[in-house]
């Protein structure tokens, strides 16, 4: 079973990136900033698809998508304990799609795909409430990334099968500590990156490129060149980990060098 999650920059329909990603031959496709599909995608593959949101609250023009070669049987409503939480999710709700999926000849899971924006939860949405039990510690403001945590800590269950991907706009590389042990200068700084994994660690996940390759490997290109963030991450529970083949991301020089997008997919390949 191939897993693929992939930010398209906004990549249209005519776009070449749709020729490359049925060549990858996935099975599970978790995209981000999707412009419009073309008709051969739409023909095989089941699509689960909604508009992302700006600031602002308006609509994006693009979208985040589920893509299977399958059943997607039906949406799951991802709700936390906190009601401020909810809102949030609610508000956000064009950025995450969560669904359950099932195939012919593999199992039944539960996929959601991430897109968080390079922007914080609005704080006038958040004044007077207590937020300290989703807020990341080593950051002063509340992102999405900690609201989808803090709804898989409420939703899932360790006897199901979770596959959570997407942009992130997180990576370790901001971290103050990671700079300075790297001699890292310059650039993004947003502490609490690593928190971010930990936390879904916490909850039984692997992060499925860091783990199977030892390292971090880059996903994004900066708009100065710099190839050295990894913005792109999948998640999936322990079990499904112990099954993992391979993982690894999209050939740079087909991606990067044809502009197709400043992303690269994460592919990675289980045991069925």
């Amino acid at each position: 079973m191939r897993v693929i999650t992939w930010n398209l920059h906004g990549a249209n329909k005519e776009s070449r990136i749709w020729d490359l990603l049925l060549e990858l031959n996935p099975d599970i496709i978790l995209l981000q900033e999707v412009g419009s599909m073309p008709n051969e995608i739409m023909d095989s593959f089941d699509v689960l698809s909604k508009v992302a949101i700006k600031k602002s609250g308006k609509l994006q023009r693009f979208s985040t998508a589920v893509l299977l070669k399958g059943k997607i049987i039906k949406e799951i409503e991802l709700k936390s304990n906190h009601e401020w939480v909810d809102k949030e999710l609610e508000f956000f709700k064009g950025n995450i799609i969560a669904c359950s999926v099932e195939f012919q000849k593999y199992e039944t899971f539960n996929v959601v795909s991430v897109y968080s924006p390079a922007w914080s939860v609005d704080s006038n949405r958040i004044k007077g409430i207590d937020v300290s039990q989703v807020k990341l510690t080593k950051n002063p403001e509340v992102w999405m990334s900690e609201i989808i945590w803090s709804a898989l800590k409420y939703t899932i269950s360790k006897d199901e099968q979770w596959i959570v991907g997407g942009d992130y706009n997180s990576s370790e590389t901001f971290d103050r500590k990671y700079k300075l042990i790297h001699g890292i200068k310059g650039g993004i700084v947003s502490d609490g990156n690593k928190e971010i994994r930990d936390r879904m660690y916490d909850l039984g996940f692997k992060e499925c490129l860091l783990e199977y390759n030892g390292k971090l490997t880059p996903t994004f290109r900066h708009s100065n060149q710099q190839i050295i963030h990894q913005l792109d991450h999948l998640y999936v529970l322990e079990k499904l980990f112990s099954r993992i083949e391979k993982c690894e991301v999209g050939d740079q020089n087909k991606i990067f060098s044809n502009s197709l997008s400043d992303h690269l997919p994460i592919i990675a390949d289980f045991k069925v």
